[in-house]
């Protein structure tokens, strides 16, 4: 998978344009002021003996010093970074990134001093088996791989001493052999993530690996994660490795913001900009309250204004950025709806904590066939996989892949992940 290969970033330091100037232009006027061994220092001391020629030509060099320290001054510094395997190569030929030089963290890359006028056009050129995907921070409408930047030399000047926010260049793998992943969530969402562990290889991914943090009820809410120490160092350890490209997490009534979401995006986005989010929907709680039609229109609904609307939020405040939903709560709808009508064979009864049945308690955690059904929904939401073509039995008389399919041939494709 795509990796960030590190790259620190240089400030440049020092006391200003301003202070720079005054020093050389006192220079010039100290000889007379106070005499020819005090204008240097800190390495230019000039002995006592330079005289004439020497002295100028030791003075020249002095100011030759001081005078592009002041023009570096007037200098700011935009990074560029490479995530994926690839190329920035620039049309002046003397900003060139390579994918060697990025991860060897060379000051063309790192640094990338801008002095004066910056007119610049960027190409991301990928290596063998990779594509361009997008740029980040600058030309994030682009429709090509190219980035242009034209700025006047005052406004460049305006920014010296700062480092800017780095061009990004993002490429990702023609191919996708699988994803390194996070999951978090409570146990409406623990199981299904599980077994991706299986589910992820076993179809042909086998460079799926995947992390997991969940706590129970209300605490698996993505914001409720982010407020206990604990839960959100252990994830933040996870992020901060900058490997992580899929970041799954689900909700809870209880939390009903987005502030939470906004959180780990920010700062999943920080440590890896080509990070790709789930958001997953569980099914409602406590279904025995309502019969089967109640339910399914309830759920429903749910997810079809509240839970888009959620995704198109979220899309408008992170643009550029894949956020995509899987509905595996539909499982529980469908299998409602098949024991409601006498078409479920594989369970004896709605909700019991011995016997076969869809939910094994009241709250409504998922008994056997659920957790079957949603993880099969889980495999096709995230890596697309047909699930008739799926060398895997599930075990049941119910035909629970084509179910899967089923769910998600219906779901809004502008939902669906990218």
């Amino acid at each position: 998978m795509p990796q960030r290969s590190s790259s620190s970033t240089t400030r440049l330091r020092g006391g200003g344009v301003a202070r720079i100037v005054r020093w050389v232009i006192s220079l010039a006027m100290s000889r007379r002021n106070a005499g020819a061994t005090n204008l240097y220092h800190r390495g230019f001391a000039a002995p006592e003996s330079l005289k004439g020629p020497q002295m100028e030509r030791s003075r020249a060099r002095w100011l030759t010093v001081a005078l592009s320290a002041a023009l570096l001054a007037s200098a700011c510094s935009q990074p560029i970074e490479i995530v994926g395997e690839g190329d920035v190569v620039s049309a002046s030929g003397t900003r060139d990134c390579t994918y060697a030089d990025h991860a060897a963290e060379a000051a063309n890359c790192s640094e990338n001093l801008v002095i004066g006028e910056y007119d610049e056009t960027y190409t991301a050129v990928p290596h063998t088996g990779w594509h361009f995907h997008r740029w980040v921070n600058y030309c994030t409408e682009a429709t090509d791989n190219t980035c242009s930047f034209d700025i006047p030399a005052d406004v460049v000047s305006q920014a010296y001493g700062e480092t800017v926010p780095p061009l990004i260049a993002i490429f990702r793998p023609d191919v996708i052999t699988g994803s390194d992943s996070l999951f978090i969530g409570h146990s409406f969402f623990r199981p299904f993530a599980q077994r991706m562990e299986f589910h992820g290889p076993n179809a042909g991914f086998i460079d799926h690996t995947q992390d997991l943090v969940t706590a129970g009820g209300a605490n698996g809410a993505p914001e409720a994660l982010w407020n206990d120490p604990a839960k959100r160092a252990q994830i933040q350890a996870v992020l901060d490795t900058g490997e992580v490209d899929l970041f799954g997490m689900t909700a809870h009534r209880d939390y009903p913001t987005l502030d939470g979401y906004r959180l780990w995006f920010d700062y999943a986005l920080a440590q890896n900009p080509d990070t790709r989010f789930f958001l997953a929907l569980p099914w409602l709680p406590y279904p025995a309250t309502m019969d089967a039609a109640t339910y399914s229109a309830a759920w429903h609904e749910v997810h079809e204004t509240t839970w888009h609307d959620t995704i198109d939020t979220l899309r408008l405040e992170y643009p550029n950025v894949d956020i995509f939903g899987i509905p595996y709560g539909q499982a529980a709808v469908e299998l409602y709806e098949l024991f409601d009508a006498g078409l479920l064979p594989d369970v004896d009864t709605l909700l019991s904590a011995n016997d076969d049945s869809i939910f094994n308690d009241n709250l409504g955690h998922a008994d056997d066939i659920l957790v079957a059904l949603g993880e099969l929904v889980w495999l096709r939401a995230i890596y697309g996989v047909p699930l008739s073509d799926y060398s895997f039995d599930p075990g049941y008389t119910t035909d629970l892949k084509a179910i899967a399919d089923a769910i998600m041939d219906e779901h809004d494709p502008a939902y669906d992940t990218p």
